[in-house]
């Protein structure tokens, strides 16, 4: 499989194979932070919502480090400066195409007003499956000056498109938001009917990140969160997080999400 990687400069890079859109990382400074979106599933339906949903979770698929405070326990107001993802194609008018794995690199330092913390995400598009999509992503978070206290809303989320029959699930055999929504789990999945078709999404944090709590909604424009615990960081060091993302066409009865953590591990 071919992929091609198609830049707009200091705004996002999308990801095609064999004519296919595979998804589109947007990064720059117009967002509050880097998200991916639109996702497409194998099928080329899109399992991503954008930012305008009257929603209040981030938009598409993207990792979000909550709140940030001081040693004194105050939030730090941050500004982003981001650098364009390093990438291992060209991003000339005509790229070459590389087969296997696709890999980019995207660097954000957050300012309060010095370097206070840089965020480096390396992502890594796997080769199409029939049904299934996978790309992994590791986030290294490195506090510049510090001590600094990260809190709320940590990990990688999905906010779901519009979707009927609505469904989430986890890896204790949990279904509903009301059974998973809260719960420690290995992996959590979101699934549902988008134009007729059955499609999904699952979140597989790594077990070196902690444990994880996964936060769920089943309304028409779900949301799923990989929840890490807080945790502080004092100056010059680092702590890395590491995340598996599943996209694909079925549901809960049809993808067996156990068997795809296993091979991540």
């Amino acid at each position: 499989m071919a992929f091609i990687l198609d830049e707009i400069s200091g705004k996002s890079v999308s990801i095609t194979a064999e004519s296919e859109p595979i998804l589109t990382y947007c990064y720059g400074d117009s967002a509050d932070r880097a998200y991916f979106h639109p996702v497409y599933a194998p099928n080329g339906q899109v399992v991503t919502a954008g930012a305008g949903t009257g929603q209040q979770h981030p938009p598409g698929m993207c990792f979000t480090f909550g709140t940030v405070k001081d040693e004194n326990g105050e939030a730090v107001q941050m500004r982003r400066n981001v650098s364009a993802p390093a990438q291992h194609l060209s991003t000339s008018t005509s790229p070459p195409p590389m087969k296997g794995h696709v890999k980019f690199v995207s660097e954000t330092t957050w300012n309060a007003p010095d370097p206070l913390l840089i965020e480096t995400s390396t992502v890594t598009v796997h080769p199409r499956q029939p049904d299934m999509q996978i790309f992994d992503v590791v986030v290294v978070l490195h506090v510049c000056a510090g001590p600094v206290a990260f809190s709320g809303d940590i990990g990688m989320g999905y906010h779901a498109t519009e979707m009927e029959h609505r469904k989430t699930a986890n890896a204790n055999g949990q279904l509903g938001e009301a059974e998973v929504s809260g719960q420690l789990s290995d992996w959590g999945t979101l699934c549902g009917i988008a134009a007729d078709t059955a499609i999904g999404a699952a979140i597989l944090p790594h077990p070196e990140n902690g444990e994880t709590q996964f936060l769920a909604a089943d309304v028409y424009f779900g949301f799923l969160l990989a929840h890490t615990a807080p945790f502080t960081l004092e100056a010059r060091t680092t702590r890395t997080l590491l995340y598996r993302l599943l996209i694909y066409n079925g549901d809960l009865f049809t993808v067996d999400v156990a068997d795809y953590y296993h091979d991540f591990l």
